[in-house]
């Protein structure tokens, strides 16, 4: 993602909920320095679930752009960030749902490093095998793995990104797990 651009004039240091205030009342200079803080992450995070990087700035464009629509009516300032989460995994099943092909994922290597161990055996280890697994999971089970083993967020927090009970979170984030074991044991299969 190219950088954006960084000629945001000084502000005073700030707390990043009086950041979230002032843009929640129209100051465009705090929601950019929000944004420039959030940006590389929220794209990284995109790519994972899209597997396309074309796509992914698409979303994650989609996403600043509804958060600063919606932002005035965002209730609790210190939630901004599962607030953002949210809109972002939106933004990226509603860029999923509108593809009419799936493309190639192209895991960065974090994901296939990151924990390695409940999703990928000894025998499976290679990243286009992963890729081409983690390629079969609808975008719901993309999300809480990148959530979880990309982005390394705990399940309470993804429970409040996703706006769900953290059990929920806990099941599909096993499901999801099981259903990359399954897809990781097909490509396994068919590299014999």
């Amino acid at each position: 993602m190219e950088p954006l651009a960084t000629t945001v004039p000084a502000l005073p240091v700030s707390s990043d909920v009086d950041l979230v205030r002032r843009a929640a009342g129209g100051d465009t200079i705090a929601f950019e320095r929000l944004v420039i803080a959030r940006a590389d992450r929220a794209f990284r995070t995109a790519r994972a679930i899209l597997g396309d990087e074309s796509d992914a700035r698409d979303a994650t464009q989609e996403a600043f752009l509804s958060a600063w629509r919606e932002l005035p009516r965002l209730r609790d300032l210190e939630s901004f960030d599962a607030w953002l989460r949210r809109i972002l995994v939106n933004a990226c099943l509603a860029q999923f749902r509108g593809r009419r092909r799936v493309h190639d994922i192209s895991l960065d290597e974090t994901f296939v490093a990151s924990d390695p161990g409940p999703l990928v055996s000894d025998r499976v280890s290679d990243s286009d095998v992963v890729a081409r697994a983690f390629a079969r999971l609808d975008a719901h089970k993309r999300s809480i793995l990148v959530l979880h083993h990309l982005d390394h967020e705990p399940l309470a927090s993804i429970a409040n990104t996703l706006g769900i009970p953290v059990g929920t979170a806990k099941s599909r984030l096993s499901d999801a797990r099981a259903a990359l074991r399954r897809a990781l044991a097909i490509e396994g299969e068919a590299l014999r």
